[in-house]
């Protein structure tokens, strides 16, 4: 059975086969980063809607960046991981969930679930792998991978000039 999801923010469209949406390489000019971090958290949400109530508590962990090491300068981009976790964790809010406050791993409840991930910029492109897990068994529920061109809307998160940056909210 195949679903088609619109995706009306990105202006495309998205197979979904047996509740897993196919990896998504978003290829326009002028990326809209809030826009692919809102499609990640629809597919997420969806993709999990039979296995994980809105109602239990979900936490949306910052992102990891891995390091790529083969690149001649090696540069950390710490503020991307904090701004898409920051999107996503408002997306989860306005689809209904019950998003929490990250509590340290010693404390929380055991209820919950977690949205976690990681991206890497190689070259001009950043790829981003997402998990949403459920905390009470560690099983994954949902995953969600995609890649965009590192643009402008990419490149302001990326500058080590604090000064440079317009305000996150």
């Amino acid at each position: 059975m195949i679903l088609v999801c619109s995706a009306l923010t990105l202006g495309g469209c998205q197979v979904v086969a047996a509740g897993v949406a196919a990896p998504m390489v978003i290829q326009q000019k002028h990326v809209n980063l809030l826009n692919a971090s809102y499609a990640a958290a629809d597919a997420l949400s969806l993709q999990s809607a039979k296995t994980f109530s809105k109602n239990r508590p979900l936490y949306i962990s910052n992102l990891q960046e891995i390091l790529d090491t083969d690149q001649n300068a090696v540069i950390a981009n710490p503020k991307i991981g904090p701004v898409l976790s920051g999107q996503m964790r408002t997306r989860f809010l306005q689809l209904g969930h019950n998003v929490a406050d990250m509590p340290g791993y010693a404390g929380g409840t055991s209820n919950a679930g977690e949205v976690s991930g990681t991206y890497e910029i190689a070259n001009s492109t950043m790829n981003v792998v997402l998990r949403l897990t459920d905390r009470t068994n560690g099983r994954v529920l949902a995953t969600y991978t995609y890649s965009l061109p590192v643009t402008y809307d990419i490149k302001k998160y990326m500058t080590s000039n604090a000064n440079m940056l317009p305000p996150l909210f």
